[in-house]
């Protein structure tokens, strides 16, 4: 007895000491609670009757609990499954209620009635437990361990398994690379990746997804929440994505899985061309009749060549009703072609983990999980249109720990304290047979191009994030109703490093000397009888750039029940979140490309800085949900909420302080017209500087004297460092939502629900002058664009900023020299305040699974208005004001018709439809997925003349940044197509009586093949060319086989 004191009264202090630490991140809600009143058959309440709840999620088997003086019990922190209620009294006949379904994060009412009688006497209630939750204000998603064993997937449970619920839309280029969806209007890196609590969102953003795979097999739900949230999910102002996986029992279970499929069962959706070498129509898109096209000899297809998995996953008592495990390993081969890219991209994927669940002593619940993945992947590039030896891999380490002990103190108090963490270690590498040397790269000048070598750049995650979390939940009924109560505190660190360099130490940047294409000019003036390059051959040493996301915060969440019908749902949030560059390194020159990985020895350490951003955000949290019927089958709910978007590291950018200095060698070399006009029409095409640059790596094209003597070698310094004024908030979002959902017949719910979201504080990188760190004086000058937009357009007034006391060509220089950024909240920009709103209608079908069958089904409407990326990037949805290197907003012309029109990504109507149905007398189940849009807008760019400082061409605006802007009325955007994508499943289990059973399943996913277009040219700097078709819809259909094993 004394030692078991001793053990609670160390639990207990040890509790304490982690609450009095500083503590912020998201965590995922892993328990449901089960709630309800005992009555007679009169309905008055009862007291002092035995509630007792058994499933086999329960270690143990079974709890119990007394009704209250007001005949309400309460089960608190159930582990996700089937339960089962008995009541039992002196006097009466015992009650039974089968078939409760608890989920994740679910508050379920169950009343019960109990009839005079004996107490030997059983009633067993038929009727399942209720589908629809009469206490919460959340309106979330679930896709429960049914419905994902029956649903035709990819097998990915965080990206693929999102776009199957509502108001999830897809990026434009399929999600391989930025695989976090846009939800309800929002952006890819508004979100948030949980599995069993650990907080598995890339530190670099969410919009790169989650850092860690998801053992398919061991996933026991997915929820989805978006919409009016508790307090204790932070950090995400889009959507929340929780994984829950499996835990043992005290039955052994498992299966051994092999997936597969067949090469030849892949199909080629991209459309062939009438006559071999020519465009092939897609269709007209806007009101010009511009045309959808693929390209002569474009390859856009994007498709699984090679796929199979083996899957083992096992699970049992180590000792009964004490300790369970469950643990799985799983194995992954995957080929797949990519848009415009001749090299196959190859996957290797080998996840393995491991989960103990123990009751070490009464009242006391323990676990931890551990999981391990070695992946490898090559026939990267970072252009599809380089040459195919530039191409890159890497192999990849993730280890990541959760851990939880949790004290049931009494059946209305629970203190949990968790320990949460993962760590990412990428090794990148370039192929065995790569050229020894660094192929040439072309950036912006006349052609892009990467060409006549091996890939360069070293890009390499060093990432890790660790969370602690105490908390302690309270269930109160004495004062002003009932009280669902919990508290608690967070505390994270996020680390995003970045290591970068070149394989081979240093990297060729070759472009064209001459400031005109035109031969006959470059004759004529200069006596040029070639194409003179300069290639800027760039030394660097290897670095590391530490990137830091510290969260600290508290949260209180109160689900209060003044009386049974109406529930008030009561949160508040507070965190404080810091990034900054942290001390990082700087190591010799590798001896090899390999090495790189090793790494080299360090030369010296880096300097960090003070924090960068540094928010304290307080986020109110109130809902409503209201019984409309006594019989808690029709609720109302209405929630509003503030949500901050997360901060992510790439709003740091790669370099930071106190880089290495790089060493710039200039090389040149001319290449002879008779080389490079192939045409013979005296102008310089860009496939023609492309090819003419092919001749660099000659050295009898080597020409030194015609470097110029003001171009001599040189250092450069990378260094660079975010600048944030002061006073800077975070983005946030505003959120309503009112909701009424009602339970239709047994198993079977309608919902309707109505959302409002508005976003404030949007960050932009605005310009300024680097000199007196104030905005430039502008003026306005019209401006028609060619589809007859008549526009303002910002251009900075020209002044002697040079001080040579003349004003022309070379202020314009200085200009460009002198142009700095700050991050800042956008003001009103002509009088225009900037603004996001997003809102829609959605209505939601959903069967639990019964009878055979369940289903969900939704279709969401959308209106969408707002300030966005549109004149940077359309083919995904990242925001901020540094994404990629890509600084937003680059210069205020990038607000020209941009203030308004409907949100990218964001579709006017989605209808989705998903479930199963076991076919009579064949015993099969047929699965379906059923996923339609309205196709996302499109806004043309168009470049507007600019003032060089050569004086040629003429020009119209003095600007910062590039040129881009919306050529068309924002407001009334050209539409992709629509798409339709149908999946189906079908699975047959054969009986093996005691040891086990076997299943067959074939899925077909993208039964019809259909190929939409997802992704076409816009005229940006990345798609300049309009409507041409870069994607279409992923995958082509795919037929997988599946053989399972399950004991």
């Amino acid at each position: 007895m004394k030692s078991f004191k001793w053990r609670e009264k160390t639990f207990c202090l040890g509790l304490v000491v982690l609450i009095l630490a500083p503590m912020l991140s998201s965590q995922t809600i892993e328990y449901g609670k089960l709630t309800g009143t005992v009555m007679d058959e009169q309905g008055a309440p009862l007291p002092g009757v035995t509630v007792e709840v058994s499933s086999p999620a329960l270690m143990g088997g079974k709890r119990a609990t007394q009704t209250s003086a007001r005949g309400s019990y309460v089960f608190m922190n159930l582990q996700p499954g089937k339960y089962v209620l008995t009541a039992s009294l002196q006097g009466f006949k015992t009650t039974k209620q089968e078939n409760i379904v608890i989920t994740a994060g679910s508050s379920i009412v169950v009343e019960v009635r109990m009839e005079m009688g004996k107490l030997e006497e059983t009633v067993t209630v038929t009727a399942t437990g209720p589908v629809v939750d009469a206490k919460t204000s959340t309106v979330s998603t679930s896709l429960q361990s049914e419905l994902l064993a029956k649903l035709p997937t990819s097998r990915d449970a965080f990206y693929d398994l999102a776009l199957t619920t509502p108001g999830m839309v897809a990026q434009g280029k399929d999600g391989s690379w930025l695989p976090s969806p846009n939800a309800y209007g929002g952006s890819s890196n508004e979100n948030v990746f949980l599995i069993n609590g650990v907080n598995t969102t890339n530190p670099r953003s969410a919009a790169y997804g989650s850092l860690v795979n998801v053992n398919y097999n061991a996933v026991e739900e997915v929820r989805v929440i978006a919409l009016g949230s508790k307090a204790e999910y932070g950090s995400y102002s889009g959507v929340a994505i929780d994984v829950l996986t499996r835990s043992g029992s005290n039955d052994f279970h498992g299966n051994f899985s092999v997936y597969g499929v067949p090469k030849d069962w892949v199909a080629n959706n991209q459309p062939k061309p009438a006559t071999p070498g020519t465009a092939v129509d897609m269709g007209n898109f806007g009101p010009y009749d511009e045309k959808f096209f693929i390209g002569p000899g474009d390859d856009i297809l994007n498709k699984t060549t090679k796929q199979y998995e083996f899957n083992l996953t096992a699970g049992g008592p180590i000792k009964k009703d004490k300790v369970w495990f469950y643990g799985g390993i799983d194995y992954i081969r995957s080929n797949s072609q990519t848009p415009f890219w001749v090299v196959p991209n190859r996957y290797w994927g080998r996840l393995a983990d491991l989960k103990i669940t123990a009751e070490p002593w009464t009242n006391h619940r323990a676990w931890i999980a551990y999981h391990y993945e070695k992946n490898k992947g090559d026939g990267w590039t970072w252009n599809p249109h380089w040459d195919p030896t530039m191409t890159y891999g890497q192999n990849s380490q993730t280890n990541s720990v959760s851990a939880q002990w949790q004290w049931m103190a009494s059946g209305k108090t629970v203190l949990t304290v968790k320990w949460l963490g993962f760590w990412r270690d990428d090794k990148p590498f370039i192929p065995d047979d790569a050229p020894e040397n660094p192929g040439y790269i072309n950036w912006w000048k006349w052609a892009t191009y990467g060409i006549n070598g091996s890939m360069p750049n070293v890009e390499a995650q060093k990432s890790s994030r660790n969370t602690l979390q105490a908390d302690v939940s309270y269930y109160a009924e004495h004062f002003l109703g009932e009280h669902d109560i919990k508290f608690g505190i967070q505390y994270t660190l996020g680390r995003g490093n970045w290591m970068g360099g070149y394989f081979h130490n240093y990297a060729n940047f070759a472009y064209p000397a001459p400031w005109t294409q035109n031969i006959n000019y470059l004759r004529d003036w200069y006596g040029a009888t070639g194409l003179v390059f300069y290639n800027s051959q760039t030394w660097l040493n290897p670095f590391l750039t530490v990137r830091t996301a510290n969260q600290a915060g508290a949260f209180f969440d109160d689900q209060w029940t003044p009386f049974k019908r109406l529930t008030i749902n009561v949160g508040l949030r507070y965190d404080r979140m810091t990034t900054k560059y942290g001390k990082g390194k700087i190591y010799d020159y590798a001896t090899t490309p390999d090495e790189i990985n090793s790494p080299p020895p360090v030369i010296r350490e880096r300097q960090g800085t003070d924090n960068i951003f540094d928010f304290k955000n307080f986020s109110p949290r109130i809902g409503l949900t209201w019984a409309i019927t006594g019989d808690m089958k029709t609720i109302f709910r209405a929630s509003y909420g503030r949500y901050y978007m997360p901060l992510s590291v790439e709003y740091l950018r790669r370099f930071g302080p106190d880089m290495p200095m790089a060493d710039i060698k200039y090389i040149f070399s001319t290449i002879p017209f008779e080389l490079v006009d192939l045409d013979g029409d005296n102008f310089i095409s860009s496939s023609e500087t492309v090819n003419a640059a092919r001749y660099l790596a000659d050295p009898a094209y080597l020409t030194p004297e015609a470097r110029p003597e003001w171009m001599p070698d040189t250092t450069r310094d990378y260094s660079w460092q975010l600048k944030v004024k002061d006073g800077t908030k975070d983005q946030h979002t505003d959120q309503i939502t009112l909701n009424l959902e009602r339970e239709l017949v047994k198993d079977l719910s309608f919902s309707a629900t109505y959302i409002w979201k508005r976003t404030g504080n949007i960050f932009v990188n605005w310009p300024l002058n680097r000199q007196t760190q104030q905005p430039f004086e502008y003026e306005m000058k019209e401006y028609t664009t060619r589809y007859g937009q008549v526009v303002s357009l910002y251009s900075i007034v020209m002044k002697d900023y040079n001080g040579d006391e003349a004003i022309n060509g070379a202020d314009i220089g200085w200009i460009g020299s002198n142009t700095d950024y700050m991050v800042q909240n956008m003001s009103a920009v002509g009088g225009v305040k900037p603004k996001r709103l997003y809102q829609g209608l959605q209505f939601m079908l959903n069967k639990r699974y019964s009878n055979r069958w369940q289903l969900m089904a939704s279709a969401v409407f959308s209106w969408s208005d707002g300030f966005a990326m549109r004149p940077v990037r359309q083919d995904f949805n990242f925001d901020g004001p540094m994404v990629m290197d890509t600084t937003f907003l680059a210069g205020l012309n990038q607000t020209v018709n941009n203030m308004e029109g409907p949100l990218p990504q964001t579709q006017k109507f989605e209808f989705k439809l998903s479930g199963s149905y076991r076919l009579p007398v064949l015993e099969t189940d047929l699965g379906w997925r059923i996923r339609y849009n309205s196709g996302r807008p499109l806004w043309p760019l168009e470049t507007y003349p600019v003032v060089s400082q050569w004086g040629y061409p003429n020009g119209l605006v003095v600007n910062t940044g590039d040129n881009y802007i919306v050529s068309i009325d924002p407001n009334k955007p050209w539409y992709l197509p629509h798409e339709m994508v149908v999946d189906l499943r079908l699975d047959r289990a054969f009986s093996l009586k005691q040891a086990g059973q076997i299943r067959l399943a074939i899925d077909i996913l993208n039964l019809f093949n259909e190929h939409a277009v997802t992704n076409a040219g816009y005229g940006g700097a990345i798609e300049p060319e309009i409507g041409r078709v870069s994607g279409i819809t992923y995958p082509s259909r795919m037929i997988r086989l599946s053989f399972s094993y399950e004991y």
